[in-house]
């Protein structure tokens, strides 16, 4: 009951929201819980961003294993068992190998979806990829000629990873 809340609740977020609450409000309330430890100010943004996305993943990426546990019939268990198979070796050689593989449009899908929601993190000031070159134009004259092209080279960059994890999942 507690993980289908906690998938439930952070899935009906948006990334954007997640981040905000990490970012600001998290220092605020451990600043206010913990005054004598300084609140979170020791804790780095970085961190807690990275926390977040993490966690935030992780409930997608559950839903989508629990999708892919659904497709599986029963039958397989139940094969594995009368074979004699306990249930970690039943999960580990029957179970797991066929949820990982009917799952693998959705998880590469997530895994897409998250390499490109990671440019969010420049809205909680840190920068990534997009920003650094952002940060790069503004920044050095030199650069500001070269813009557009910088920028293609950046979304050549997202292109080709996207295109990989594509390629990786219909050859894998």
């Amino acid at each position: 009951m507690a993980c289908a809340t906690y998938i439930e609740l952070l899935r009906a977020l948006p990334l954007v929201v997640v981040l905000f609450i990490a970012a600001f409000v998290v220092p605020s309330v451990l600043a206010a819980l913990l005054p004598e430890a300084g609140g979170a100010g020791n804790t780095d943004l970085l961190a807690r961003v990275v926390v977040t996305i993490a966690f935030f993943s992780a409930a997608y990426l559950a839903e989508v294993l629990r999708g892919g546990l659904q497709a599986l019939p029963e039958g397989q268990q139940q094969a594995a068992y009368a074979l004699g198979l306990n249930y970690p070796r039943t999960m580990r050689w029957v179970v797991l190998p066929q949820v990982i593989k009917a799952s693998a449009p959705g998880l590469m899908n997530s895994f897409v979806t998250l390499f490109k929601e990671c440019s969010l993190v420049s809205i909680v000031s840190l920068f990534e990829l997009t920003g650094a070159v952002k940060l790069a134009i503004s920044g050095d004259v030199a650069w500001r000629a070269y813009s557009l092209e910088v920028y293609l080279f950046v979304a050549l960059i997202y292109w080709g990873f996207c295109h990989t994890l594509e390629w990786l999942r219909k050859n894998a």
